[in-house]
């Protein structure tokens, strides 16, 4: 399997560097409705998943994560304190309470998956594809924890946080991101198990 082309983005140098934590205790986004998720566990997440897909990359871009916007999108800051809204390729995650499209369910709770997985302050090592922007101007990416290399994009597809989303060029691992999100449905994960499905409004 090819790696995405690399599109060029300067190196950070990575301020407080440490290791994520193993357990994410509590994670929530105080625009997106406060949810609180515990024991969550990165090892067994990562064991779920194709093992190819979590290596760490080794020509990616460094970046620190400053804040997760939701599910999907996080803002990343990079050398010189340039900073990028980045867009995760391959998912779509539900809509959060109080953003700019209606709330969906399971929402809520995507933002604080991504926040649990992605605190403030953690390195991180993007790779992006042919399109290295959306409409939106924001830089398409997947995202990898530099500690471990975990994969977000494919956690949140495989814990049942996230529907597949396939949009040309981008789609090199999008038989990987349709197969995990089929995994997660059997398994009766996330929002299968909530919601019944993606796209599901927010109940009132």
């Amino acid at each position: 399997m090819r790696r995405s082309a690399l599109w060029a983005v300067p190196l950070l140098a990575c301020v407080a560097c440490g290791a994520a934590p193993d357990r994410a205790e509590l994670a929530g986004a105080a625009d997106g409705g406060a949810v609180v998720l515990s024991g969550i566990d990165p090892a067994a997440i990562k064991s779920r998943h194709p093992t190819s897909l979590f290596d760490s990359p080794p020509a990616a871009a460094r970046a620190e994560i400053q804040r997760v916007v939701d599910g999907d999108t996080v803002i990343a800051a990079f050398d010189g304190g340039r900073t990028e809204n980045v867009r995760l390729i391959g998912i779509d995650t539900p809509e959060k309470p109080g953003g700019r499209l209606p709330a969906e369910c399971f929402g809520a709770e995507a933002t604080a998956f991504t926040a649990a997985l992605l605190p403030p302050g953690t390195p991180v090592l993007l790779t992006g594809g042919e399109e290295t922007r959306d409409v939106y101007d924001r830089l398409l990416a997947y995202v990898h924890r530099a500690a471990d290399g975990l994969l977000v994009n494919m956690a949140l597809a495989r814990e049942g946080y996230a529907a597949a989303l396939s949009i040309r060029p981008n789609t090199d691992y999008a038989a990987h991101f349709s197969a995990a999100v089929e995994a997660a449905r059997a398994d009766n994960l996330g929002l299968w198990r909530a919601c019944g499905g993606p796209d599901t409004p927010l109940a009132e």
